[in-house]
């Protein structure tokens, strides 16, 4: 049963639908019904949020399994905690600043970091 990585997709769930509304809003306040409107600054948040939903399912599907597996609870903890501030400081960088910056590229870091932490985790798990 699992009783970690729920947790960890209801936070997670919280974010995404944050940005979904703030892509929603743009496109009332643009009006712009499908597609960016060639608006490069609305194609980057649009963007942001596509690259959560990419991301996000996987590390938690790998979180899942691992936890299925037997994994230990700080491991999942750890790997909970760094893709949500993974994400979390990419999102902020597509939602709120112009170019890429630092504060993106440790957001990636700390996501794939969770992604093979909670994969290897799991075939460990697995393996013993």
């Amino acid at each position: 049963m699992l009783t970690i990585t729920p947790i960890y997709l209801a936070i997670a769930v919280v974010l995404y639908s944050f940005m979904a509304f703030v892509i929603i809003s743009n496109r009332w306040r643009r009006k712009i019904s499908i597609g960016d409107g060639r608006q490069q600054d609305f194609a980057r948040i649009i963007r942001g949020h596509a690259n959560f939903s990419e991301y996000a399912p996987i590390t938690l599907l790998a979180m899942g399994c691992a936890e299925l597996a037997g994994a230990p609870a700080q491991l999942l903890h750890v790997c909970g905690t760094l893709l949500l501030a993974g994400r979390s400081l990419h999102a902020y960088c597509f939602l709120y600043t112009p170019v890429g910056t630092k504060l993106r590229v440790s957001g990636m870091m700390m996501t794939f970091f969770a992604l093979w932490v909670a994969t290897g985790g799991a075939i460990y798990a697995v393996l013993n």
